[in-house]
């Protein structure tokens, strides 16, 4: 639902992926400072982001975790735009095989079962027929929007 309404905003109100960031940081402010306050997180976080402030290491790590969060966002509203909800989801799929094939190869600590195979082969024979499937509606349409034009000039 989240990225239909990311969606529906920037093709019907023409809104930016920029726009739509700062509108969702803005609507999404008041909740989470809700949440920090009521769950009494606020005053312990607080403290500890001073002690850690005077260490260039955290500062170096949080600001690089701030950048790539925007990006990614970025990115992900970018997406929706230009693409659909739908698009953005099946690659979020596929970028989640990716991660946890790479997670097996390179952390190591899980045993692959066949029900755990099976699962990434299904996700990715998914992703791709779908990533196919929209590749060939794109060169359909752009087919007949050639051939229309062909006849209009004849």
């Amino acid at each position: 639902m989240y990225l239909v309404l990311v969606e529906k905003s920037g093709a019907e109100d023409g809104l930016s992926s920029v726009e739509i960031m700062f509108y969702n940081s803005l609507l999404s402010l008041p909740v989470l400072l809700f949440l920090i306050i009521a769950t009494g997180e606020f005053p312990n976080s607080v403290s500890i982001l001073f002690d850690k402030t005077s260490s260039l290491a955290f500062l170096a790590v949080l600001i690089i975790s701030l950048v790539m969060g925007i990006v990614l966002n970025y990115t992900m509203f970018l997406c929706t735009i230009i693409n659909s909800a739908l698009t953005t989801t099946i690659v979020g799929v596929l970028k989640g095989v990716g991660s946890t094939t790479l997670g097996f190869v390179l952390l190591g600590g899980v045993q692959v079962h066949a029900l755990n195979l099976s699962g990434l082969i299904i996700n990715t024979a998914g992703g791709l027929w779908y990533s196919y499937a929209k590749f060939q509606q794109r060169r359909n349409k752009q087919r007949k929007v050639l051939s229309d034009a062909e006849a209009h000039h004849k």
